[in-house]
């Protein structure tokens, strides 16, 4: 039971920077890396012919977004601004959006007439990167993030948003930045941080236009891939529209066959069915090979008495997770006479594919 908690929830609807009806008509960088599934449900929220439902049971958790938001305004910006001046633009309360075509961003900054220090400052953050590489604009990006988060790299979708910002900024304005600095603080602790520097790849923005384009434009649900499912099902976890993807990939034809199979479907089936069954065998091998090389790396630690080396690894024992021998407590629940039966459950309809193939 919570009392104060329903006005702070209303204040942060009330405070929420962006209407996501603004951006209806296009995909935004920081979404254009997302499950195209999700995002195209999302943009037809409420369509009749195009939309979905979303989770019944689906609640939206803006504590990082507006964590986020919060920490870019009264913080971030500010402190950039206070060092950088002028030279920092789309900033602020000077941001803006930038829309070409079905795609559109609208960058945390933009830092301008950058010293030679500066340069070579960036250039040293890079591996591998040069001076000459890095021009005299970068943007820059706010992002914090939960401390327990081994941020060893960026988020591939935050890489994804930098190239997007470069590129329309490159596209419709004057100016050409050669790189992003993805700035990444501890939600905890706003003194550390990690940053990361990414250099413009124009195909990755014109591959994000034509999948900003295929989304817009799709007229069903089944022209996309269910990415979330096919990475692992993590962004599931925080998708709203779990259940309809679902029903999408589970929904199987009624007829078993045809009298007649064409030849060409028949090809088509028997190439991904082989391609199936040897990807399988592939991720046995490599799991086997995996594991001889973790199980020699830890014996490498045991042999040196040592179980970390920093910026490398680090081994440590973990706790097992506590549970219920359910079995015992439905046998005890029959001994005492509860009818167990009223407490069953039943789960969300599954599918089975079977690859027949030999060889």
């Amino acid at each position: 039971m919570e009392f104060l908690r329903p006005y702070l929830d209303a204040h942060a609807v009330s405070i929420n920077r962006f209407d996501p009806l603004d951006r209806v008509h296009t995909v935004g960088a920081s979404d254009v890396g997302q499950c195209e599934r999700k995002v195209y449900w999302t943009k037809n929220l409420g369509d009749p012919d195009y939309g979905a439902e979303p989770d019944a049971d689906y609640v939206d958790s803006y504590g990082a977004k507006l964590r986020g938001t919060m920490f870019e305004n009264v913080f971030w910006a500010p402190g950039l601004k206070a060092s950088f001046g002028g030279r920092l633009l789309f900033a602020g309360e000077d941001q803006k959006t930038f829309v070409s075509g079905y795609l559109s961003a609208t960058p945390d900054g933009m830092l301008t007439q950058l010293t030679d220090t500066e340069r070579y400052a960036i250039a040293d953050m890079q591996a591998g990167g040069g001076y000459e590489a890095v021009g005299t604009e970068v943007m820059v990006e706010c992002k914090t993030y939960d401390p327990r988060t081994n941020l060893a790299d960026p988020k591939t979708e935050n890489v994804f948003q930098t190239h997007v910002q470069m590129g329309l900024v490159r596209e419709l304005t004057e100016y050409k930045p050669t790189h992003s600095i993805l700035s990444y603080t501890d939600a905890s602790w706003w003194n550390e941080g990690k940053e990361f520097v990414i250099e413009f790849d124009p195909s990755i923005y014109a591959n994000a236009k034509k999948r900003a384009e295929r989304i817009m434009t799709a007229t069903s649900a089944e022209q996309l891939q269910p990415e979330g499912w096919i990475g692992g099902g993590r962004d599931c976890e925080y998708c709203p529209f779990t259940r309809p993807c679902g029903v999408e990939r589970r929904r199987v034809p009624d007829a078993a066959a045809l009298a007649a199979l064409p030849a060409d479907l028949v090809d088509e089936v028997i190439k991904l069915a082989r391609a199936i069954k040897q990807m399988d065998s592939a991720i046995d091998t490599e799991t086997a090979v995996m594991r001889e090389l973790q199980d020699r790396l830890k014996t490498v630690l045991r042999n040196a008495s040592v179980r970390k080396v920093p910026g490398v690894v680090s081994w440590s024992s973990v706790k097992g997770k506590s549970g219920w021998d359910n079995k015992s407590i439905r046998e005890a629940a029959i001994e005492a006479g509860v009818d167990i039966s009223v407490y069953a459950t039943e789960g969300e309809p599954s599918d089975r594919l079977q690859i027949t193939l030999k060889g």
